[in-house]
């Protein structure tokens, strides 16, 4: 191989890194910014229709549909702490809890929700990695219930480890000896970063 062809093949190598360099650069903040836009675009038009309703639509600015959106958002959490109002939202749940097909997913939804939010102290309790006694490899989980006096099965001293799967909204739930855990010392944001990105990220915070 000549000088001229090593150095081409040498400079193309060095281009396609640059590229996938700036693909990883560039698709996590693109992302971001879609998904960002999606729902700002969703709160123009939902609540700037409304606004329309209300005011002439000479008056109206872009904008404003998006700024209502994020206001509605911030009284809807205000009022959640009125005990008239969250009657109100707890009728409505009682009213899905008991549609066919509805409840599931607005069961499932709502869990999931909780969980992030820490809502009554739902929320992951613990990072562990789990170890099977005869098998050298561990899973990282979080342990999401150890108490199982209201269901049908459960032992004594077992515990519920949720194993989310790299890349991918989905994951396993398996019930297990609590001495099978090892507990990470790791904050919960770390510790899920680390296992959606395959153990990938280099993030520190």
């Amino acid at each position: 191989m000549s000088n001229s062809e090593h150095f081409d093949a040498s400079t193309a190598q060095k281009l396609v890194r640059l590229f996938l360099k700036g693909l990883a650069t560039i698709i996590p903040i693109a992302l971001t910014l879609l998904i960002v836009l999606w729902l700002a675009g969703l709160a123009e038009s939902g609540v700037g229709y409304l606004i329309k309703l209300f005011i002439p639509e000479s008056w109206y600015l872009r904008g404003m549909g998006f700024v209502g959106g994020i206001a509605l958002v911030m009284a809807i959490g205000l009022l959640s702490q009125l005990w008239l109002f969250r009657k109100l939202i707890d009728l409505g749940e009682m009213v899905l809890d008991r549609m066919p097909l509805v409840k599931t997913v607005f069961r499932a939804t709502k869990d999931f929700v909780d969980y992030f939010s820490g809502e009554g102290g739902s929320r992951f309790k613990q990072a562990v990695m789990v170890r099977h006694p005869d098998l050298k490899i561990g899973v990282m989980g979080y342990v999401t219930r150890e108490d199982f006096s209201d269901l049908p099965f459960g032992k004594e001293g077992e515990v519920a480890v949720y194993l989310p799967l790299s890349y991918q909204v989905a994951g396993y739930t398996i019930y297990v000896p609590s001495d099978w855990l090892e507990p990470i010392d790791m904050p919960f944001e770390d510790s899920l970063r680390l296992i959606l990105t395959a153990a990938m990220t280099r993030r520190k915070a």
